[in-house]
């Protein structure tokens, strides 16, 4: 149950990336982890948000950002 919503998680996060000026990274971790995370830090003028999904030893980060709630 747990893989399957990091899956969609993971897929939705895709696909979203298909409509957002986004960054993709795709890393390898030490450890065993499973789990999904969203932070947001604004600036002055723009915020970053980053979407984190770990399943076991890989981890897909989407980072993008946004300026007064539009699409840089």
């Amino acid at each position: 149950m747990v893989l399957t919503t990091l899956g969609f998680i993971l897929f939705v996060a895709f696909v979203i990336a298909q409509f957002q000026d986004c960054d993709i990274i795709i890393n390898p971790i030490k450890g065993v982890m499973l789990g999904a995370l969203y932070n947001d830090e604004e600036f002055e003028e723009e915020t970053e948000h980053t979407v984190q999904v770990l399943i076991f030893v890989i981890s897909f980060s989407f980072i993008w950002i946004t300026t007064d709630g539009l699409n840089k």
